[in-house]
């Protein structure tokens, strides 16, 4: 465990120093949400917003800015992620991930190393704006102090576990921009970030089932704008539970079938 552990942290400072060397980085992380968020609530201002519109019937008109801002905090945690998994695809060919399989680390260290560190590094300003638009925005009801860090705990680790399969498919993929395109900007639209899920046409819904930001944000939004109790959220942890061991499974059994496939012809293109 402590080996896992140190492996785990090595490869979150090994991030730290490669992508987060400079104070603009950071900025940018903040203003570019901020823009994303100020962006979407605009779009919704030349329609009608009031008791009688045909989004009423899915968020009340006084809790749109938190229902947006709650999507773009979800959706920002999993686009980290979606960005360093496609950046092991130049990793790739600079010949960094050929030293990585040579030597005797945990595969699964390594990819969940990177993946928490992009998460942490890439949401904590958009997190702490969150945190303070809240305090001026309608909508905010939660049923006890728990609620904040429980809605953090399951953005984090469900977008920990979506890094690390997208991870593995991008570390062994040909084309890592296909990929990127396909898992970036469906999630953005079918997970509910700036709309609600129940407002899609079926076959929108379904595609929204294959995304665990889909879950997350419901919960998030429960606890968050409704004031759910722990208690009424078993149903949905459970279904997002069973979600994240499915991704875990299928990291780990692409891992080891691609790890196989190199080692067996050398080349770290399995699909």
């Amino acid at each position: 465990m402590n080996e896992w552990m140190s492996l785990l942290w090595a490869e979150i400072k090994k991030e730290h120093r490669h992508s987060f060397h400079s104070s603009l980085v950071y900025f940018s992380l903040l203003i570019w949400p901020v823009v994303m968020f100020v962006t979407a609530y605009y779009s919704f201002a030349p329609f009608r917003m009031g008791a009688d519109s045909p989004l009423a019937r899915f968020v009340a008109p006084g809790q749109l800015p938190l229902f947006l801002l709650t999507g773009y905090l979800g959706y920002i945690f999993f686009w980290c992620l979606v960005q360093s998994a496609w950046q092991m695809s130049f990793e790739r060919q600079a010949g960094t991930m050929e030293m990585i399989f040579i030597s005797p680390v945990n595969r699964l260290a390594f990819v969940y190393g990177r993946s928490l560190s992009a998460l942490v590094e890439g949401v904590w300003l958009f997190f702490c704006f969150t945190l303070l638009a809240m305090a001026f925005v309608g909508g905010f009801h939660v049923s006890g102090w728990w609620a904040v860090p429980l809605a953090f705990l399951i953005l984090l680790v469900s977008a920990v576990v979506w890094g690390g399969f997208l991870s593995v498919l991008f570390l062994f993929s040909r084309d890592a921009g296909f990929l990127y395109t396909v898992l970036d900007e469906p999630m953005l639209i079918f997970s509910g970030v700036r709309l609600p899920p129940l407002a899609f046409p079926f076959w929108a819904k379904l595609i929204s089932l294959c995304f665990p930001l889909t879950y997350a944000l419901h919960m998030v939004r429960a606890l968050l704008m409704e004031g759910a109790e722990l208690g009424d959220l078993w149903q949905e942890l459970g279904l997002l539970a069973g979600v994240l061991v499915l991704l875990v499974t299928a990291s780990v059994f692409l891992l080891k079938r691609a790890e196989r496939h190199m080692k067996r012809t050398g080349s770290m293109v399995l699909y």
